[in-house]
């Protein structure tokens, strides 16, 4: 309705611009599914560097691929990063029950680990009374393997006061978390007792009996690859080491359900490049992309040259890649840091059938290192054969669906489709002019179409504006051909 104007004068409004520009989304986000030492379980957790990772996750474990990859992921300059730390359902969590001051028989405070894992057996609290009224508070320092690493003070058994027990560590702990046992005693004597080096138990980790259920997760509630249902940032996934064709098929799956991520399967270990072949053919999906063959680190656990998969370090070139050059850029032909050797050594004509079979390689190059050497899918798609293509086309449908917003509701009529159009035209210019798509000029480039033909009477009365957009997106120049000849410069030669 418009604004009434009901007296004389001048009046100032103020009108939304007809412009709604489309920002591009991020493509450099990556997602990782494993074992760890400690951290929420089925929880996704961002961490941006690798030290974040070691305080929320801990360190390399032998059992697991997981730290290796995120290490990877951030040496070859990836920045973000989720991760879904998983386990079974023997997993426990150490914890150990306070007694009150009155009664030496009756609990009153759990102080539980943070999480779940055999991490928690290394914790102990020492119980004193309180700084600042000795008399009705408590304090709780925690320590790890004897340091100690946090201290609570001036704490209550009151569940109405503001330093009660549960609010201030609940939450901002590092290390525990604690429950009111509710003590039948009267405060204070609900206080836990004076005691030093009270030893946290029974803390599991869920690895030995772990199978690919867990790592593949449940969409009921959000476990495994599902945990990243509500994390549109990522954009690339990986379950390190885990190489099975159920965990494969799985991640595909997962990914090709979403639409806006890709998979990034680790190889087993020890194939052969017919194994690499044969592996890779029981799979088809544009959203996924295979790498063979596994590479060779100096490894800070073992202090040895190990062989790891590479899918965390394939996912930071991914991150490198589009950051330097874009995602429209194939992320090929790139140096693998941190690589210093390779399981396998693939030849010239091993890669004359890989290649074609969907098997990217990462090859060794005198003096230039070891470097991703391929840049497909795992699909039997010709339009969709390529890594780049895929990532971009995903790149341009978050980024047009969530730049659009604003339509849902508007007046479906021909206003509404010149803005759509107006948004998404030019969105589409500045990727032709970033050189993601191909053409002399933007009409070569792309179009956008949203008019009366794409929404007919039937379309509008079912509530729905349908836009028709065509992107011609650069091709890679995956063979670089050179056709030499002798040429005699234009003059004659004569023999004298």
């Amino acid at each position: 309705m418009a604004k009434e104007y009901l007296r004389p004068g001048v009046f100032v409004e103020e009108i939304p611009s007809g412009a709604f520009p489309i920002e591009g989304v991020g493509t450099s986000t990556g997602g990782f599914v494993g074992i760890a030492t400690r951290g929420g379980l089925n929880t996704p957790k961002l961490v941006t560097n690798w030290s974040q990772f070691v305080k929320h996750f801990g360190e390399y474990r032998r059992d697991s691929y997981l730290a290796y990859a995120v290490y990877g992921f951030f040496l070859n300059k990836g920045s973000r990063c989720f991760i879904v730390r998983v386990a079974s359902s023997s997993a426990d969590i150490a914890s150990f029950d306070l007694k009150d001051r009155a009664d030496p028989q009756v609990d009153t405070l759990r102080i539980q680990a943070l999480n779940e894992g055999e991490w928690g057996n290394d914790l102990t609290v020492d119980i004193v009374d309180g700084t600042d009224v000795p008399a009705n508070e408590f304090k709780i320092t925690v320590k790890e393997q004897g340091e100690t690493v946090e201290e609570w003070d001036n704490l209550s058994m009151d569940d109405a006061a503001e330093n009660f027990v549960e609010n201030v560590i609940n939450g901002k702990s590092n290390y525990i978390q604690v429950q009111d046992l509710d003590s039948t005693s009267t405060a204070p004597d609900d206080r836990p007792a004076v005691q030093s080096d009270v030893p946290l138990a029974g803390g599991a980790n869920g690895i030995t009996d772990i199978t690919d259920t867990e790592f593949i997760g449940s969409q009921a509630v959000k476990s495994g690859l599902y945990a990243f249902d509500d994390i549109d940032e990522v954009n690339s996934i990986a379950v390190p080491g885990r190489s099975s064709q159920t965990v494969v098929q799985a991640g595909l799956d997962y990914c090709a359900g979403r639409g806006d991520v890709g998979f990034v399967p680790d190889c087993p270990a020890n194939q052969t490049p017919q194994d690499a072949k044969t592996f890779r053919e029981l799979f088809d999906s544009s959203y996924g992309y295979y790498y063979y063959p596994r590479i060779q680190i100096n490894d800070p656990l073992t202090k040895t040259v190990q062989i790891i998969p590479a899918s965390g370090h394939i996912i930071g070139v991914f991150a490198r890649s589009d950051g330097e050059r874009g995602v429209h850029k194939a992320p090929a032909n790139e140096i693998v840091y941190g690589a210093i050797g390779l399981e396998y050594s693939v030849s010239n004509g091993e890669q004359e059938i890989l290649n074609p079979a969907g098997v990217n390689c990462i090859r060794a190059f005198r003096g230039r290192g070891i470097r991703v050497w391929g840049a497909r899918t795992m699909s039997s798609d010709p339009n969709l054969r390529y890594v780049h293509k895929r990532r971009f086309l995903m790149f341009l449908e978050e980024s047009i669906a969530e730049g659009t917003q604003w339509a849902v509701f508007e007046p479906n009529d021909p206003t509404l489709w010149g803005k759509i159009i107006r948004s998404g035209s030019s969105f589409l210019k500045r990727q032709w002019i970033e050189g993601a798509l191909f053409g002399e000029t933007p009409e070569e480039a792309f179009y956008v179409k949203c008019d009366e033909e794409t929404n007919p009477p039937e379309v509008r009365s079912a509530g729905q504006v349908v836009t028709e957009i065509g992107v011609n997106i650069v091709e890679t120049a995956e063979f670089v051909i050179f056709r030499i000849g002798q040429w005699d410069g234009g003059k004659s030669i004569t023999e004298a």
